[in-house]
């Protein structure tokens, strides 16, 4: 959007990013958007030239369809190693019959179908054009001239505007000029000296002051539309615009809309069409499939392969014949991303659903607790997209939490968060898994700082990935929250949507109270799990369903339910619901669920057995009194005793004074502690101080990282901190006074934990001689700059984060036990400006008091 002075001129521009809507204001703005979008905001009317025909060129590398369609050899060979790909540039000519946002996407998907083929390894995000459009200039008729960058400023610049230009196909020169005014070098030198004016111009011209709107919006949609929960870092923000009452314009109404077309949001898409339902897909790059295509990660880990996962597979084969050399020996394991990718957007198409490329949903549209539609921000402003029902595979609740559901997220309990990265990208690529960094996807100057340290780490790579490769996000708070112990216990539910088969693929450290006790089992251990409807479904909101990684569910269950061929599974059962609940007009809870499941079952995606199933929780009182009675057998049962904590206690502490022997009485005092319950205490204390030297810790792990994340030492010592016990603080504190800077990421953690827990002042002297130690501090990253050249070449490293996490634990501690001198604020401090996301949640949260 472009925001208007008291005398209409331009004062600003919004944008809008996962992190909310901004405000940048400006005395002079640089129009460089393809159909002077800004421009025409501002209030620019365009002069057409030529008729309804347009010509479209796109670019691909690696295909060549020969002489069926208009094309020319670029003369640039991209290679990798030996290997040369030729890339060709398409044209073709359309009708146009209007220049919306919605028929440049339909030309976008005619034409990436007619040129793609299976040799194909890239392709561009958009097609190239030249606009029939131009302003009209303060140099209208400018004379050709033979040296494009010698073209007088005049024409960039909007009679009717002051203090904007234009750098784009729409500016106000000969159409047959255009092509080559167009050129990457011609731009180049334009833009330098376009640059170096709106500088000079800039100091000439004040800031004008946005002008409060006063338009009454239409009352044909009623409803409030409500911005992403996200907001811009408090430091980077400098006010607020008020906007007053504004109209959006509706763009399109639809049965269904799904945001975001990744793993699980494309398939939702699919499968609706397909059973009839009018279904529009929203997805912010010009691809689908999410982290598995764009993202790079195209091969699966584990998950459950049967059902539509199984017909995604064969049909992506079958892009190609058997014998072609890019074919993969094991289809129901790996792929080539752009055959996946064009599989799903010819399956979308041809079940009649519409995708839109390019577009960021922002926001949502609710009166009386039922959304009703979701605002998108697309190049050419905002918008309204209504429908029956709103499907969130955003892959962080985004459109949910706008709506106002509660979430969880990194914050001031805990900066425990899955590992991410971002690949480096060479031609024939499929499979680039990396696990170097924390992103924050919600962050917009997280995302910026992957970037740029990704370009600085790949330095000789072709390219670097489009999407961050993250395995955490911010989850829902539904109906139901999928938590370790039903995983663990195999809960069944009567409303079971998806099954999910994985190991515990946690790519750091947990924090669920059962792995703190008992760490999850190695690689080769794989568990399933069910997930009921209502974990898919926010609290007291109606007609919107949550997917993918944000679902509903404790952060230590999601690495189990994470999984690609599940969340495809998933996928298309919701876009089976959805199509049901538009047949039959009420809400997504409202459908006959075993008339879905019925169908589910049919197709191989569930298991026959949630026909019938009941939820086996709670336990029974006897089923909880055999678990603590096995409990002192090494934490036997553990799984079921924590199902039920409060009615589990007076059992365990009957158990723990009943119990013979040290082990069994250390056992179930270890238990007892974790809860919060003092019994036993002085039982951990001795256990701790048994040990003379720390034992073997655990440096923060990313790729690869199964089983534990602690020692069995570490666990007693977090024990401690959980009864909330003075008289515990001497052991912890005599093991805190044997850390060095080479000792183990997790004995710093149990440390921090412990003594926060407690709050002791007396633990702050300890803490801070411990930040003081040589390579403890100083790992906070305020810039850019800073990030870029710090990258670390490999794309696995955990070095940079096991530094960071031992320092951010141990001043979170030092803050919340006195911090006399000051020294754990003004790290946490430190960490509030730091580029990285996480950290930047976690210390500012802490900082501001939050629980």
């Amino acid at each position: 959007d472009v925001l208007l002075s008291a005398s209409s001129k331009p004062a600003g521009v919004v944008i809008s990013n996962r992190s909310g809507r901004q405000f940048i204001g400006g005395s002079v703005i640089v129009d460089a958007t393809s159909l002077a979008h800004v421009t025409q905001m501002a209030g620019c009317q365009l002069t057409e030239h030529g008729g309804a025909q347009q010509e479209f060129s796109f670019i691909t590398v690696g295909n060549n369809r020969g002489s069926q369609w208009p094309q020319r050899t670029l003369p640039l060979q991209p290679v990798r190693g030996d290997a040369e790909y030729e890339a060709h540039e398409y044209t073709f000519t359309e009708s146009m019959t209007e220049w919306s946002h919605a028929e440049l996407c339909r030309i976008e998907h005619s034409i990436r179908g007619k040129v793609w083929d299976a040799d194909q390894v890239d392709s561009a995000d958009r097609l190239h054009f030249i606009p029939p459009f131009t302003i009209e200039s303060m140099q209208p008729g400018a004379a050709a001239v033979s040296d494009l960058g010698q073209l007088p400023l005049g024409v960039f610049r909007p009679r009717s505007l002051e203090g904007v230009y234009v750098l784009s196909g729409c500016v106000d020169i000969p159409r047959e000029q255009v092509s080559e005014f167009l050129r990457p070098n011609n731009l180049l030198i334009l833009g330098e000296r376009i640059g170096s004016e709106a500088a000079a111009v800039s100091q000439q011209l004040p800031h004008s002051v946005p002008q409060r709107r006063d338009e009454t919006p239409p009352a044909n949609e009623g409803g409030v539309l409500r911005h992403g929960a996200m907001q811009l870092r408090n430091s980077h923000s400098q006010g607020v615009v008020d906007l007053g009452a504004t109209s959006i314009p509706v763009l399109a109404e639809c049965d269904v809309v799904v945001v975001g077309g990744g793993t699980a949001g494309v398939n939702v898409g699919i499968s609706a069409a397909r059973h009839g339902a009018k279904t529009l897909v929203l997805e912010y790059l010009h691809s689908l499939g999410g982290t598995q295509n764009a993202g790079l990660i195209g091969r699966y880990w584990d998950g459950y392969r049967e059902g539509y996962t199984k017909e995604i597979d064969a049909g992506v084969a079958n892009m190609a014949p058997v014998d072609h050399p890019r074919q993969k020996e094991k289809i129901n394991t790996e792929w080539n991303f752009d055959w996946k990718i064009e599989w799903y957007r010819r399956e979308l198409l041809t079940a009649g659903a519409q995708a839109w490329f390019g577009v960021l949903a922002c926001g949502a549209l609710v009166h009386d607790n039922e959304v009703k539609g979701v605002l998108v921000a697309t190049p050419a402003g905002f918008g309204v997209i209504l429908a029956q029902v709103i499907v969130d595979s955003s892959g962080s609740a985004d459109i949910a939490i706008a709506a106002g559901a509660q979430y969880e997220y990194t914050g001031a309990q805990t900066v425990a968060v899955q590992g991410a990265g971002l690949p480096p990208v060479n031609l024939g690529d499929h499979y680039n898994n990396t696990d170097w960094t924390f992103i924050d996807d919600g962050d917009v100057y997280d995302v910026a700082r992957v970037f740029v340290s990704g370009k600085g780490k790949y330095g000789g790579a072709y390219d670097v990935g489009k999407l961050p490769q993250t395995r955490e996000r911010r989850r829902l708070v539904g109906e139901h929250q999928v938590s370790v112990m039903d995983i663990l216990n195999h809960r069944r539910y009567p409303d079971t949507i998806s099954y999910h088969v994985s190991s515990f693929d946690s790519h750091g450290f947990t924090i669920d109270p059962f792995f703190t006790i008992k760490p999850p089992e190695e690689r080769h251990t794989i568990y399933d799990a069910d997930v009921p409807l209502r974990s898919l479904l926010p609290q007291e909101l109606r007609r919107i369903v949550v997917t993918g990684l944000g679902a509903s569910a404790h952060r230590d269950a999601m690495p189990v339910i994470r999984m690609q061929p599940c969340l495809q599974n998933q996928g298309y059962s919701v876009g089976y619901l959805s199509a049901l609940a538009v047949k039959e007009q009420c809400d997504i809870r409202d459908v006959d669920i075993k008339r879905v499941q019925e169908h589910l079952v049919d197709r191989n995606i569930l298991p026959q057995r949630v026909l019938t199933d009941t939820d086996t929780f709670p336990l029974s009182q006897e089923q909880l009194t055999e678990a603590v009675a096995a409990l002192g057998d090494g934490f036997s049962g553990l799984e079921r005793v924590l199902t039920d904590p409060e009615r589990a206690q007076p059992l365990l502490e009957e158990a723990y004074a009943k119990a013979d022997g040290r082990a069994a009485k250390t056992t179930y005092a270890h238990v007892l502690c974790m809860l919060g319950v003092s019994d036993g205490v002085d039982d951990i204390v001795a256990a701790v101080d048994s040990y003379s030297e720390w034992d073997e810790g655990w440096d923060y792990t990313g790729l690869g990282q199964f089983g534990k994340s602690m020692s069995r030492l570490d666990s007693l010592i977090i024990a401690l901190g959980e009864a909330k016990q003075a008289k515990a603080l001497p052991a912890i504190l005599a093991k805190a006074e044997q850390l060095t800077p080479v000792h183990a990421f997790s004995h710093y953690r149990a440390i921090a934990l412990a003594c926060e827990q407690i709050g002791d002042p007396q633990a702050a002297p300890v803490l801070r001689a411990i930040l003081e130690l040589p390579g403890v501090g100083g790992h906070h990253v305020t810039s850019l700059r800073q990030a870029r050249d710090t990258a670390v070449p490999d794309p696995a490293d955990v070095s940079i984060r096991n530094q960071v996490l031992k320092e951010l634990h141990l001043a979170r501690a030092l803050y919340r036990c006195g911090d006399t001198d000051g020294q754990g604020e003004a790290i946490l401090q430190n960490y509030a400006q730091d580029v990285h996301g996480h950290y930047y949640r976690h210390a500012s949260a802490v900082l501001a008091g939050q629980s």
